[in-house]
């Protein structure tokens, strides 16, 4: 770029124009490429030089009259902490350039729309569909916690990455760039978008008469959105009735009243996906998986979904769990395993254990850490007694468990205390990182009491950490969780 050039650039940043490709701003943040556009901002792909990774940034112009609520907005999403959150890593008014800058963490995934686009007619099973709404209804969940709302949460808001994790973004800056959706209180728009996700994964259809995000809506019957029990046939009731009470768009089922709050939601869900077996449950898919990491094992024969991969991670005690692990791919799946040769097995010792509280007082129970090593399993080491199964809001709790030096692992056995805990294993050798930054090796959601969770390959490690998002109701009221037992495997 020429030096001339470059002063016409500079004095075009400084009206609040939009720069091109190749642009630096803020002396770090290299663009790359213009991904989106929508209502007077635009959305780039760009590098952070600093720190060599990708992210996302949102330019707006400082004279536009949103920007003020807009910086207020993306600042206070950015407190906002949740494994399903796309981050908000800095707001800056850059007066040089005119424009108020976000930066958010780049999620190279699918969005709802895509995912479900490339299924065609293929709707997903019901419980997949399920299992993928309570990820966002959690989130939601978590986001009042904070005292906030989405408020404008549509399909391109939703993202899955090909690894099956769900992510939301847009919280803040949708509701100060687009409005509320629909025209009511944030917090009931929310439910009623926990509502519209259901639908959509469902039927593949918006409950809106128009194409919403490229997923196509559905006729209107008398003003309202039909029942999805009558655009695809086999929805279970209970899906059909949760769809209903949290649509504002559709008349709920005769006697049954409309959902409050995304807690209620999240609630009727937890229920259907933890409870396997019961009257509840929705549908069986069929299948068994196990996920380990990146790789995939068939435990049982698999019914074939175009587009989809689902795991399921076996609590024993309780019943498969379901966590959906969909791919957005045309191409046939690759023939995989039916079977699991066995290998002989031995426990590693574990040197000690040390609770990880980083996003509360640093403390939880650290005296009962021996107890979850100790051979025993009338002993435990126990979280504190939440009010809430999501702990309020905070990310996570956990134990970390040290083996003395880096060992090779197989697998990792976990008895829990109660059922129903959301739990993700990781593994470090650094064990001064955030509990995030931890190589995940397995996740389940609403295991039972008792979890083994096998590799495909061997890992080295010296940490491992044992990781709580949600926690079982306590027998004496509240929410608790906990370890009486660990077997790390060698």
């Amino acid at each position: 770029m020429t030096t001339s050039s470059l002063a016409r650039q500079r004095k075009k940043s400084r009206s609040g124009a939009m720069p091109s490709p190749d642009t630096r701003l803020l002396d770090r943040y290299r663009l790359v490429d213009r991904v989106g556009d929508g209502a007077g901002s635009s959305v780039w792909h760009a590098t952070d030089e600093r720190l060599k990774r990708p992210v996302s940034v949102r330019l707006l112009p400082l004279s536009d009259d949103r920007a003020k609520e807009l910086r207020e907005r993306a600042q206070a999403a950015a407190r906002v902490f949740d494994r399903r959150a796309v981050p908000i890593l800095d707001v800056v008014e850059d007066r040089s350039s005119g424009l108020l800058i976000i930066i958010s963490e780049w999620v190279d995934a699918a969005t709802l729309s895509e995912f479900l686009i490339a299924r065609g007619d293929l709707a997903m099973p019901p419980v997949e569909a399920a299992t993928l709404t309570l990820e966002v209804a959690r989130y939601l969940s978590a986001v009042h916690a904070a005292g906030q709302a989405h408020g404008h949460l549509r399909p391109d808001s939703v993202m899955i990455g090909a690894d099956g994790e769900v992510r939301v973004r847009g919280l803040g800056v949708d509701l100060a760039l687009h409005g509320i959706y629909p025209e009511t209180s944030p917090e009931l728009a929310d439910v009623h978008a926990a509502g519209a996700v259901l639908y959509a994964t469902l039927t593949n259809r918006w409950p809106e008469p128009e194409a919403v995000d490229g997923l196509p809506g559905v006729p209107m019957v008398e003003h309202h959105a039909p029942w999805p029990s009558r655009v695809v046939a086999d929805v279970p009731e209970p899906l059909d009735q949760i769809c209903t009470r949290a649509l504002l768009t559709t008349p709920t089922h005769k006697g049954e009243t409309p959902f409050d709050n995304v807690d209620e939601i999240v609630e009727e869900l937890s229920t259907l996906v933890a409870l396997p077996g019961t009257k509840r449950r929705p549908v069986r898919t069929g299948r068994t998986f196990l996920r380990i990491g990146s790789v995939v094992l068939f435990t049982a024969a698999a019914i074939g979904l175009a587009g989809l991969g689902v795991s399921l991670m076996l609590g024993l005690g309780s019943g498969p769990l379901l966590v959906p692990r969909p791919q957005v791919s045309s191409a046939s799946p690759k023939p995989l395993p039916t079977t699991v040769t066995p290998t002989v097995e031995k426990s590693l010792a574990i040197l000690s254990a040390k609770d990880v509280d980083p996003y509360g007082n640093n403390s939880e129970n650290v005296a009962e850490a021996p107890f979850a090593f100790d051979g025993d399993p009338a002993t435990a080491w126990h979280t504190v007694v939440y009010r809430r199964a999501d702990m309020s809001g905070k990310q996570g709790v956990g134990l970390m468990f040290d083996l003395g030096s880096v060992r090779e692992i197989t697998a990792v056995q976990l008895n829990l205390v109660g059922s129903g805990t959301d739990v993700t294993v990781g593994a470090s050798n650094d064990p001064t990182l955030a509990p995030e930054k931890f190589e995940v090796l397995a996740q389940a959601t609403a295991a039972g009491s008792e979890l083994r969770l096998r590799l495909p390959k061997p890992m080295r490690t010296q940490y491992v950490l044992v990781w709580f998002t949600q926690l079982p109701a306590a027998d004496s009221g509240g929410y608790q969780g906990g370890i009486s037992e660990i077997k790390i495997v060698g």
